[in-house]
């Protein structure tokens, strides 16, 4: 049997170019994305098993994503993160109690949001196009 040497965390930071902050972080989304695919999946097919599997993961990597947000970020965003954080996940209670398959689909412009977010963090020096953040209405989800 061939011995594999073990790496540390640093070797891996280093040699894997998606371990960084921002590589973790579109990798979560990700994940999220993928979860909410076997959600919508689950719901046509209406196999309510599959999507509370698939629902719990989601809301917990969501969940993580939250309170990972570090404290060294700026003000706004970090105030705008959150708030797309917590959008998401009531959207995904709403979809979790109700089994509707529209408000899955609004989830997509969350995610996309956050990833424009995140992109500004981590990419200040590109322009990114934030007008497409006010897109997200946070009033009329929280008022009904």
């Amino acid at each position: 049997m061939q011995q594999v040497p073990k790496k540390s965390a640093q070797d891996f930071s280093t040699a894997v170019p998606y371990f960084t902050s921002d590589g973790l972080v579109l990798l979560g989304l990700e994940g999220v994305e993928k979860y909410i695919r076997r959600i919508r999946r689950a719901l046509e097919r209406r196999d309510f098993a599959a999507k509370q599997r698939a629902m719990e993961r989601v809301q917990q990597v969501v969940q993580h994503l939250l309170v990972t947000l570090g404290d060294n970020l700026p003000s706004p965003h970090l105030r705008r993160l959150d708030s797309l954080y917590r959008y998401l996940l009531l959207k995904l209670a709403h979809v979790n109690l109700f089994n509707d398959i529209q408000e899955i689909e609004e989830c997509d412009p969350i995610i996309s949001d956050l990833r424009l977010e995140w992109s500004a963090i981590f990419h200040p020096s590109e322009r990114n196009d934030l007008r497409r953040l006010s897109q997200v209405d946070f009033a009329r989800f929280l008022l009904g």
